[in-house]
């Protein structure tokens, strides 16, 4: 078996003084960037043990950071550690602990209501259903219990997850069902929407143009076919009249 990125990572040994260079195909974007220092330092990590150590100790005080929290804002100590081990563990991997802080955030405060359309819970929840087999049961637990239902990046991630397993039908629902509701920002909604219909009208000309060609295709095998049996007649024909012309 291969080994876990991560794991590899921490227990790498090599040496260079190009760390950003020699680990970019390994490290999963973040839509909101990265602080390149924090990465840097990060992906010295593999060749220097008390930078590794220090890692592992910064994650367990973002985790305490949390059980000790008594603020008004108890997903905020959440997000600061979802945020720093996103940072930290850039090629992502069971080491990092990074699905498991995600389903413990969820599990929290997935009944509190005061984080029912709070758009930071709702990124945590797409975030996970991004980790997860199958994203589509998220999505139907959060549109039930009405956890982000009056965001819009909710049904627009909704709706594209359902278009990339081909579920265009229920998608096009999806997006009608949020800009129904009015979700906020509901430009941003309909935008998403006409780029949607515009990417379904391509494809379903596409559809239709290799089912023309298709059926063309079947067509003149028919013909082919049609065509030997008239033939093969033809000639039977020409034979009988052939022997009757000579018995007579």
């Amino acid at each position: 078996l291969l080994p876990d990125p991560e794991a590899e990572f921490l227990a790498s040994n090599k040496e260079s003084g190009h760390e950003w260079e020699m680990f970019k195909e390994n490290v999963r974007p973040l839509k909101r960037g990265r602080d390149v220092r924090l990465l840097n330092h990060t992906l010295k990590s593999h060749s220097d043990s008390q930078i590794k150590n220090s890692i592992i100790q910064q994650r367990r005080r973002f985790i305490e950071a949390i059980d000790d929290y008594t603020g008004e804002d108890p997903l905020l100590p959440w997000l600061q550690c979802i945020k720093w081990i996103q940072e930290a563990f850039p090629t992502g991997g069971d080491c990092s602990g990074l699905v498991v802080i995600y389903e413990q955030c969820v599990r929290t405060f997935w009944h509190d209501d005061r984080y029912k359309n709070d758009l930071r819970f709702l990124k945590v929840w797409l975030e996970y259903a991004e980790n997860c087999a199958d994203a589509e049961i998220i999505y139907e637990f959060l549109e039930s219990n009405e956890i982000g239902t009056t965001q819009a990046l909710f049904y627009i991630s909704y709706a594209m997850h359902l278009q990339s397993k081909n579920k265009t039908k229920t998608a096009d629902e999806i997006f009608n069902r949020g800009i129904s509701s009015n979700a906020e920002p509901v430009e941003k909604l309909k935008a998403a929407y006409t780029k949607f219909l515009y990417h379904s009208m391509r494809q379903l000309k596409a559809t239709d143009v290799v089912e023309d060609a298709s059926a063309t295709r079947s067509h003149r095998c028919f013909g082919t076919v049609l065509s030997k049996e008239v033939n093969r007649n033809a000639e039977t024909t020409r034979d009988l009249f052939g022997k009757k012309q000579k018995l007579g």
